[in-house]
C-alpha cells in the first residue's frame, strides 16, 4: 500500500510561488490559503466537500483579499497534476507481479482525474481515496478500513508514506511500514 504525493507523485514547489507572483499575491498567501486552513482541507480530503468546492472557497477568500488576481492564482495553481517518479513506478510494477499493490491517498474528489492525467489509473490493483472513505490518514480507523476492504489482517499490510505521522499511525494498528525517502531505500525495504 503506497501513498501518492511525495512518493509516487512529485510536485514542483514553484507552482504556488509562480502563481502568487504572476497574479500579485504576497509571497506565501496562496500556500497559506491552501494548506493552513486545516479544517477546510480536512473537509475536502474526507469528502465532506468536493475538490471544486474546496478550490472555490480558497479562490473566493483570496479574491476578497486581493481582487481578481486571487482567483486567477488559484486557477493557475489548479492546472498541473504533478509528475510521476518513474523509479518508484518501476518498483511498483515489479511488486504487482507478486502481491496486491494499493494506492492509499489523502486526496480530494479530483484523485481519479489526476490518476488519468498522469497515466496511473491502471497501475494499482485498488485505489483508496480518503474522500471516498470519509476518513483520512493518520486516523487509525482509516488504516483498519483499508485492511478490511482488502480482506486481510493489518499485520499482512506493508504501508509506504513520506509522512512520519502516517507511518507511525499505520504501525500503531499493526501494519508493517516504510518511511519513504527515496526509491532505492523503498526497493531495499521491500526485499526484507
Amino acid at each position: 500500500m503506497i501513498d501518492l504525493d511525495g512518493v509516487l507523485r512529485i510536485w514542483d514547489a514553484s507552482i504556488i510561488v509562480d502563481a502568487e507572483a504572476a497574479h500579485g499575491l504576497p509571497p506565501g498567501r496562496l500556500r497559506e490559503a491552501v494548506f493552513d486552513d486545516i479544517s477546510l482541507l480536512h473537509r475536502a480530503i474526507t469528502g465532506e466537500i468536493t475538490d471544486e468546492e474546496w478550490r472555490e472557497q480558497i479562490a473566493a477568500g483570496l479574491e476578497a483579499s486581493f481582487g481578481p488576481g486571487g482567483r486567477r492564482a488559484v486557477l493557475e495553481w489548479s492546472r498541473p497534476a504533478g509528475r510521476v517518479d518513474h523509479e518508484v513506478l518501476r518498483v511498483l510494477r515489479r511488486e504487482r507481479g507478486c502481491r496486491t499493490v494499493a494506492l492509499f491517498s489523502n486526496a480530494t474528489s479530483r484523485l481519479d482525474a489526476d490518476l488519468d492525467r498522469l497515466n496511473l489509473a491502471g497501475e494499482f490493483d485498488i485505489v483508496f481515496n480518503s474522500s471516498t472513505l470519509g476518513m483520512a490518514k493518520p486516523a487509525g480507523e482509516a488504516f483498519l478500513a483499508v485492511a478490511e476492504s482488502l480482506n486481510t489482517d493489518p499485520t499482512q499490510c506493508f504501508f509506504v508514506d513520506d509522512s512520519e505521522a502516517n507511518v507511525h499511525a499505520a504501525a500503531g494498528v499493526g501494519f508493517r511500514t516504510h518511511h519513504y525517502v527515496d526509491p532505492t531505500a523503498l526497493e531495499r525495504a521491500l526485499t526484507l
